[in-house]
């Protein structure tokens, strides 16, 4: 059995005392094939080496030498003595190869490698024990000579020679199922099968799996494949890449045809080799291979051992759905070589077999190599790349598509590019490891306008190599930059590549980017919305360095950029503060939580707050303190099997890091503490907020509360009590100082402790003013208390204070309510003194006072309430010259118009108000006429000069809604005129919902108005140019209830316009099937034209009008084109298509008159389906 012979050689070369001379000779015979310019050293003066390499990168480097070193020992040390020797005796080295009788662990090949790289030479080729036992099983002579082992390989072998032996043992077959079994099927029928795919797909595996007497064809006589034949008698014979092969299998179909037993013939290849072996088995069946959905090669990675999220992710990304190159990563991950996987050197061998193999000439990898570096290859780049790298033009598309049909290369919007996981490793080895496949410069000179394109190449081969060329040219790039303010949003991109090599380079980009961020810069105006590209750019760069190296300056960048920032954290993942919180409190898919990322962090913010005290700056300053001291950690990453999946983590610090936070914090207590500059912490009361509510979440830990409702440890909620405790004693001066703190916090204890069943428990004493209690409208209810009884006594208790800060007099009291509002703020309660100020209406004694101390004050608040009671008592007495300042200064504008106009009284002050009313306040609206019945405020509204506020008057009637006041008749003219000049896009939100009921309740009550407020949409589409269903959304669905001579002229106006979106057409003419023929009889209309009207329509409206647009000579093609639109589908679209075939096969029976048309629908809908299943497949091989 060829096994057995497989075995003997392995165990005599393990165990078997091998004669160093005789194995220097056998190994110099061997790889002469893999080194024709080999030339062996013999007798006493080798100087280190056994055989000289001439030529060991072929012609492009005729001077270079390669140096053999063979050892039946320990390789490291034959290395080491080799080399010196060398040294010594000044021979040069371009490339040491080492060939080893016994086995070279990880180990060893790392200190190999290391003891090339610091001779500046590159990664040494080491042919070990496994490589020779190959070889040996088939070299009968060197096997006798060398370990007197008799025996030959037969023709015919039971298991594919270099396929280990337990690789089935180890994993399953996963995602073969279907090709499998049309492989068996195939085979079972006697035949012939073409099985085609990339190098490393699994096609020999599958084989293997193949039930009943399969053969495996190695090279040899033909007579004696003959004879195997005849002995053996297989089902099936499996000839490997057989597009090499071709007299090999010509030889079984002579001896299948000259013998009685039959078998098939089952050949394997690649893709643009797969019509050339079609050809040589007539008959025979294509199977094709396709590469492995991703969820299966996490299933193969994850069964071989390989569990880790970066690990997987890296043998995912560089197999690339080839479950045979993911095998000999997930091996050397096994082996201790993982460095080596995750820095691409282990792919960059996989990238060179492949390359080598798979390509026909050192030229076609020339070109590929420049195709990668340049990010991608047009039609364009390819002519002029064709001269640079020795092919003529009309060949290079050529070679493109041969290299595609190998899954090398593919092709998006007419560019080819690289498989990505190929590109950075490819372009390493050839520009930037010694001998270069190519002089770098060569492709810049060439290419001078694709130097961003050229840099990011370099950035990239610098990070999968140790190469110091890579880095050299990366370091020379960068520095020959302009100053950073002239950069672009593409030189930002490359800069940012280059900052993930290491600590040094992030520093330069982080001092680049806080130059740019330091300076003046240019913004501009998109969508109404101020876009800072450079800004932009820079603030992300800030963000990249401090998550991956923490540097302290991108650190305090971010916090210098958070100052004045107020965007949402929730919703704004870029915000300089979400960055930093992100980061103290990340989970690691690998790692989980690091402590010590949260002290490198604090130290930095520590020192920011040295030099930044103002209270801004200590808003910022406290947020990140919460985030460095919180006792939640989340994480979310994504799901390495399935990139559209993304996997959330959260929970609780370990008992042992919240103790360690604990005595963190001690560094923090001194700052706080600080009261001896004017510029503390007291100065800044708000920023207060944040380091309480931290205080909050760790004595809630303490009462065994988390928010992820999980339950924490004795031990956590141990260190949850004693870190609530401390941050609260460190706050305490502060909360006594400050009313409103004291008030949160006591809110924040009572509730964690009521909730652990102990409200007093550890409750710190804090004076709270019973003002402020009032004020905010909450208070402590008693255990007695029923919430009546409680809501009573608040009222009772606002009441009070209404009438005490009402006694204080115009200026006191206002002095004293902002004081409570601003306290009350503080409390958590931001919408606080409403309630107040309304009850202190009728205590205002001289409204005009009161109105005057409100204005120097600045109180929105209180002088609504006094302007209220002033127009209570005296409105005669309220000049134009007070209207009109409250109504230029934006603090007050909003409540004097809604205090004016909300009374309902149309005097002096009303008309006055309303004349002065601009288009940004027709939205004030929107909630002050909710009563039943009109108002003369509402007539002068409705007839207002500027239509957004008479749009907005109009729609508060109640027509089409049960609410508002109803419509007066004799104001019903003004009214139509509003509505018909009305455009919502002008009007509020809520207004929006209005306008649509409107409309609705015109399409049957009022069709001439809707039909008038439609044409006057459609003149300004007309003078924009183009149709778009005008607002509010879905309005148009009200047209198809129009009368038909209403939808005939909108039909005739809408016809043949220019649009975005679906044709009005739809509603308008709809299933009427007597509308469409007057509008064609009367040439209104095309036929084309009336097309638009069906899009979508897989209902009544195509059953009437298909056979009219059919009459009238429009193809079938056109309208199942336009029947199978679908505005939204949630799934694939194969099962899209699927759903349109079904329709049209149900189309053609149902309604015969249609036949032609669900012909076409059929004919185009399985072709959609097609390269949708091609696509979806392609798109879970790369698992998105």
């Amino acid at each position: 059995m060829v096994m057995d012979l497989v075995a003997r050689v392995r165990r005599a070369l393990g165990e078997q005392a091998i004669h160093p001379t005789e194995f220097e000779r056998c190994a110099c015979a061997l790889l002469q094939s893999q080194y024709p310019g080999l030339s062996a050293v013999e007798g006493g003066h080798d100087f280190g080496r056994d055989a000289d390499i001439y030529f060991p990168w072929g012609s492009e480097d005729v001077d270079a030498r390669g140096r053999l070193l063979v050892t039946t020992g320990d390789p490291v040390a034959n290395l080491r003595t080799g080399l010196r020797r060398m040294r010594e005796e000044g021979v040069q080295a371009d490339l040491i190869v080492m060939a080893c009788s016994q086995s070279v662990d990880a180990t060893k090949r790392a200190t190999i490698d290391r003891l090339c790289t610091e001779r500046d030479l590159p990664a040494p080729h080491i042919y070990a024990q496994d490589w020779f036992v190959a070889r040996l099983a088939t070299e009968p002579v060197w096997r006798f000579s060398l370990l007197g082992i008799r025996g030959e390989l037969g023709a015919l072998l039971d298991r594919p020679l270099d396929l280990p032996e337990d690789l089935a043992d180890r994993t399953d077959l996963l995602g073969r199922e279907a090709t499998l079994a049309a492989l068996a099927d195939t085979v079972a029928h006697g035949q012939d099968v073409v099985l085609v795919g990339v190098p490393g797909v699994g096609k020999t595996r599958l084989t293997t799996e193949l039930e009943g007497r399969f053969a495996y064809l190695e090279q040899a006589p033909a007579d004696r494949i003959m004879d195997e034949l005849l002995e053996t008698r297989p089902a099936a014979v499996v000839v490997d890449d057989a597009h090499i092969r071709f007299d090999e299998m010509r030889v079984l179909r002579r001896a299948r045809h000259g013998a009685e037993h039959a078998f098939a013939i089952v050949a394997t290849t690649w893709p643009d080799r797969a019509d050339e072996v079609t050809a040589a088995l007539p008959r025979a069946l294509r199977v094709d291979v396709d590469l492995l959905e991703r969820s299966d090669m996490n299933t193969l990675v994850t069964s071989l051992g390989v569990t880790g999220h970066r690990a997987r992710m890296v043998v995912l990304d560089q197999a690339a759905g080839r479950p045979g190159w993911a095998l000999t990563l997930c091996e050397m991950f096994a082996k201790g070589e993982g460095s080596q996987v995750a820095r691409g050197a282990a792919h960059l061998a996989n990238v060179e077999r492949h390359l080598r193999r798979v390509t026909e000439s050192e030229t076609a990898v020339d070109a590929l190599a420049c195709v990668a570096a340049l990010g991608g290859a047009s039609s364009e780049t390819l002519y002029a790349l064709a001269p640079l790298v020795g092919e003529p033009p009309a060949s290079m598309s050529g070679l493109m598509e041969r290299l595609a049909r190998n899954g090398l290369v593919e092709t998006v919007n007419g560019v080819w590019h690289l498989q990505p996981a190929l590109r950075a490793p490819l372009i390493a080895r050839w520009f930037f490891t010694r001998p270069a496949g190519r002089p770098w410069s060569t492709l810049c000179d060439a290419f001078p306008d694709r130097d961003r394109d050229l840099a990011s190449a370099v950035m990239s081969a610098a990070r999968v190599s140790a190469s110091s060329d890579a880095r050299m040219t990366a370091d020379t790039w960068v520095r020959m930059l302009p100053t950073p303010t002239e950069w672009g949003t593409g030189t930002f991109a490359v800069v940012s590549e280059y900052a993930r090599l290491d600590r040094v380079a992030a520093q330069f980009a982080v001092a680049q980017a806080r130059t740019v961020l330091a300076s003046p810069r240019e913004t501009e105006q998109m969508y109404g919305i101020t876009v800072d590209s450079q800004g932009d750019a820079a603030a992300r760069q800030l963000a990249q360095s401090a998550a991956q190296y923490l540097l302290p300056e991108a650190v305090t960048g971010l916090l210098d950029l958070a100052v004045g920032d107020n965007r949402p954290r929730h919703s704004t993942p870029q915000h300089p503060l979400r960055v930093l919180s992100d980061v103290a409190n990340a989970i690691d898919p690998d790692f989980g939580t690091t402590f010590e990322i949260r002290g490198l962090l604090l130290r930095p913010v520590l020192e920011w707050l040295r030099t930044h005290r103002a209270p801004s700056h200590w808003a910022v300053a406290t947020e990140v303190l919460a985030s460095v001291f919180a006792v939640e950690t989340s994480g979310n990453w994504t799901d390495p099997g399935d990139l559209n999946r993304v996997i959330l983590a959260q929970g609780v610090e370990s008992a042992e890091n919240l103790a360690r936070l604990i005595s963190l914090w001690e560094e923090v207590v001194p700052v706080l503490a600080d009261t001896e500059v004017q510029d503390d912490l007291s100065s800044a009361p708000a920023a207060v907020v944040p380091l309480l509510d931290l205080a909050g979440s760790w004595v809630r830990l303490g009462e065994g509360f988390v928010p992820h409702n999980g339950e924490p440890s004795e031990a956590q909620k141990g260190q949850g009590a004693e870190g609530g405790a401390r941050i609260l004693a460190a706050l305490h001066p502060l909360l006594q100082t400050f009313p409103g703190l004291a008030l949160r916090a006591r809110r924040m204890l009572n509730a964690a402790y009521a909730r652990g069943g102990d409200r007093g428990r550890r409750l710190p004493e804090l004076d709270v003013d019973p003002d402020l209690e009032s004020f905010t409208g909450w208070g402590r209810w008693g255990n007695m208390d029923t919430r009546d009884e409680a809501a009573q006594g608040r009222a009772h208790a606002v009441e009070a204070l209404a009438q005490k800060i009402a006694a204080l007099g115009p200026l006191d009291g206002v002095v004293r309510f902002d004081a409570l509002v601003e306290q009350s703020e503080l409390a958590g309660d931001h919408g606080g003194g409403v309630w107040v100020a309304d009850r202190m209406v009728p205590h205002l004694v001289d409204p005009a006072c009161w109105h005057a101390a409100a204005t120097a004050v600045g109180s929105p608040l209180m002088l609504r309430a006094a302007l209220t009671r002033w127009l209570t008592v005296s409105p005669g007495t309220l000049s134009v010259d007070v209207l009109t300042a409250a109504l230029d200064d934006p603090r007050f504008r909003t409540g004097v118009i809604s205090t004016v106009l909300g009374r309902g009284e149309d005097d002096e002050a009303a008309e006055f108000v309303i004349e002065a009313m601009r288009t940004e306040d027709a939205w004030l609206l929107d909630s002050l006429f909710i009563q039943d019945e009109p108002n003369e405020v509402l007539h002068r509204l409705l007839l207002h000069p500027i239509p957004a506020i008479a749009s907005s008057a109009a729609v508060t009637f109640a027509v089409g809604q049960p609410h508002g006041p109803s419509l007066p008749e004799i104001w019903r003219s003004a009214w139509r005129d509003a509505v018909q000049h009305l455009r919502p896009e002008d009007l509020s939100q809520h207004d929006h919902w209005r306008v649509g009921q409107l409309l609705g309740c015109l399409a049957d009550h009022d069709p001439d108005l809707l039909e008038a407020w439609y044409t006057e949409r459609l003149g300004e589409m007309a003078n924009r140019g183009y149709f778009v269903a005008p607002e509010p959304h879905g309005c148009d669905l009200h047209l198809d209830r129009l009368p038909q001579v209403h939808r005939y002229r909108l039909s005739v106006r809408c016809a043949g316009l220019p649009r975005i979106g679906h044709s009005p057409l739809i509603q308008l003419v709809g299933s009427d099937r007597d509308l469409a023929e007057r509008l064609l009889r009367d040439c209104a209309v095309t036929p084309d034209n009336l097309l638009e009207a069906l899009v979508g329509q897989r209902n009544e409206t195509l059953e009437r009008l298909g056979p009219l647009l059919l009459d009238h000579g429009v193809p079938p093609a056109h309208i199942a084109a336009n029947v199978a639109w679908v505005d939204s589908w949630w799934g694939d679209d194969s099962a899209r298509h699927q759903h349109l075939i079904d329709y049209f096969t149900t189309l053609s029976t149902q309604v015969p008159a249609l036949a032609a048309v669900a012909a076409a629908g059929l004919a185009q809908q399985e072709a959609s389906l097609r390269e949708a299943e091609s696509r979806e497949r392609a798109a879970r091989v790369r698992g998105v």
